[in-house]
């Protein structure tokens, strides 16, 4: 063999053996990547319940019969009976009681 085709022989061999190592190292960083990758979807998935729960209490303490259960258990407040109403004018007087309207109001 000449000498050209040794130096041949060995840069190809070189050459192809930098390849393999590109190839491995490569493929080590990838499997890295997707690793974190799998780490923050499972984190996403956990703060996506965190959040659903949350936004089921925000509904449950929005709901009417909720605030209302609150505000006269807690709160010990009552609607108020006909005769308790004060109107800045006689054309503010409703023709039914007053309580049943705010109800039917609260819950339509």
């Amino acid at each position: 063999m000449k000498t050209n085709e040794k130096k041949r022989i060995i840069l190809g061999t070189v050459l192809i053996g930098f390849i393999c190592i590109l190839i491995v190292v490569l493929s080590a960083y990838s499997a890295e990547l997707k690793y974190e990758n799998n780490k923050l979807v499972a984190a996403n998935e956990t703060l996506q319940g965190e959040i659903d729960t949350i936004s089921v209490k925000i509904k449950s303490a929005n709901n009417v019969e909720n605030i209302e259960k609150i505000a006269t258990s807690k709160l010990g407040m009552v609607y108020p009976s006909e005769d308790e109403c004060i109107y800045v004018s006689d054309a503010d007087v409703p023709k039914e009681n007053f309580a049943i309207l705010i109800k039917e109001k609260a819950y339509n």
